[in-house]
């Protein structure tokens, strides 16, 4: 491992990885380990064996890239260890030895990371997904709207998505074309609240109705809502894959983006730009000045369920159904939100109290499988992982399943559509309206 010697993530998944009792608690979470029960597949199996790792053995790549990022391990292990970090901190330097691959040096470098470049992809994307095969699939985000068709052959850049994935077409308008800067509260105001909202690129390209109806509630709860049209991909999904350099510029865009916006509060609809901002920002800082500013931002960031919440009066609850009358409902608590972010009372809370004996709850809270671009390296892991919570879903027997991260969404209208589940997948912001 001399090669990495003088880097300092090597010293920190080290020292993170030595942490590690080998008491195999994590093995019981692990949803990879679950349906490939092999012991380098997790996260004791990698801390036993992390100085190969390092040095690139033979399975390093299999070993490194098949892992969820999902917090499972980390939220059983008895002693905390971050082995998301490890995992993150592992890929990064892979990339640094061996570069970053071509797909991915143009996904991270060339499309995400430049917003105006991205939507001119995306319009062709738009443009040629008329011409291509698609079918009704599972009603997906606004409820105005018929099922959405779905494309199963994205268009070129897309095309290693393919494998009968059954994904949204991409929006015909986009939410900063949709949605001005400067959103003014609709409803009474009993705190003044100067919000700035953080869409990520699922919500701004393909779902930019789950967007308006953020926004729409967060106004109807009394609140002004700044929606910067400057901001860009948080960088979670190049930060996962190794590329921190990239995940870093994108981070300290934002950063400025939303400093300007000199809001109370920063609010996400996305439980990964949620994690993004909260907690792998500030790692990403190179000075202690910066770093603060990083803390700053994340200590003022809120997911949309929490700011809702504690806007809705205690009382007479404030929150009311926006789905049709009868409509029974469950909940699917993304990792993003619930593990990494400690987010799980808010929309619990918000959905028992609205929706009453029509809500139903899912038998178990597990992983989607979706796991951002697991999904696309690992489709048919990520779809075995998928079953049970397909399975949990048919169960529940509910008319909506809601979530809170543009992902899960996606991943379980797939699996709905492949198992025959029916019902449609919404935002919680989709599913209520804010009545004071």
């Amino acid at each position: 491992m001399s090669q990495f010697s003088e880097n300092p993530s090597v010293q920190e998944c080290l020292r993170e990885s030595a942490r590690c009792i080998g008491c195999g608690t994590c093995l019981t979470s692990c949803p990879v380990y679950a349906q490939e029960p092999r012991e380098e597949l997790t996260a004791r199996g990698r801390n036993r064996h992390i100085l190969e790792l390092l040095d690139g053995h033979d399975n390093a790549a299999e070993t490194v890239g098949k892992c969820l990022l999902c917090g499972r391990c980390t939220m059983v292990c008895p002693r905390g260890i971050r082995n998301d970090l490890i995992v993150a901190g592992l890929r990064g330097l892979m990339v640094q030895r061996d570069g970053l691959p071509f797909a991915k040096n143009v996904a991270f470098r060339k499309l995400l990371s430049n917003r105006r470049l991205m939507a001119r992809a995306l319009r062709f994307a738009a443009a040629a997904q008329r011409l291509l095969p698609s079918e009704s699939g599972v009603g997906i985000g606004n409820l105005c709207d018929p099922p959405c068709p779905t494309v199963r052959h994205l268009p070129l850049f897309f095309s290693t998505l393919g494998k009968g994935r059954r994904l949204p077409a991409v929006a015909s308008s986009f939410l900063s074309e949709r949605l001005p800067e400067n959103v003014p509260a609709s409803g009474p105001v009993s705190q003044k609240l100067r919000v700035a909202y953080f869409a990520g690129c699922a919500t701004e390209f393909v779902l930019p109705r789950t967007g308006e109806a953020v926004v729409r509630v967060l106004a109807e709860a009394g609140m002004d809502v700044v929606f910067p049209h400057a901001q860009g991909c948080c960088g979670l999904a190049a930060h996962a894959n190794g590329d921190v350099e990239t995940a870093t510029a994108m981070a300290r865009h934002n950063l400025e983006v939303l400093e300007a916006a000199n809001a109370d509060l920063i609010v996400t609809s996305c439980a990964t730009c949620g994690t993004a901002l909260r907690d792998i920002w500030p790692r990403l800082a190179q000075t202690e000045e910066e770093r603060q500013r990083f803390l700053s931002l994340a200590a003022k960031t809120r997911d949309a369920s929490e700011l809702i919440l504690s806007a809705a009066s205690p009382g007479a609850f404030s929150c009311r159904s926006n789905l049709p009358r009868g409509a029974t409902v469950t909940w699917h608590e993304p990792c993003h939100l619930g593990r990494h972010q400690h987010v799980s009372r808010e929309p619990l809370t918000i959905l028992r109290r609205t929706f009453g004996e029509s809500f139903h709850p899912l038998r178990e809270t597990g992983c989607c499988g979706f796991g951002g671009s697991f999904n696309l390296y690992h489709y048919e892991m990520s779809q075995k992982i998928g079953v049970r919570k397909a399975d949990n879903i048919r169960e529940a027997g509910a008319d909506y399943v809601v979530t809170s991260c543009p992902g899960c969404l996606m991943q379980i209208a797939d699996l709905m559509a492949r198992h025959g589940v029916p019902g449609r997948v919404i935002h919680l912001a989709e599913a209520i309206s804010f009545r004071a």
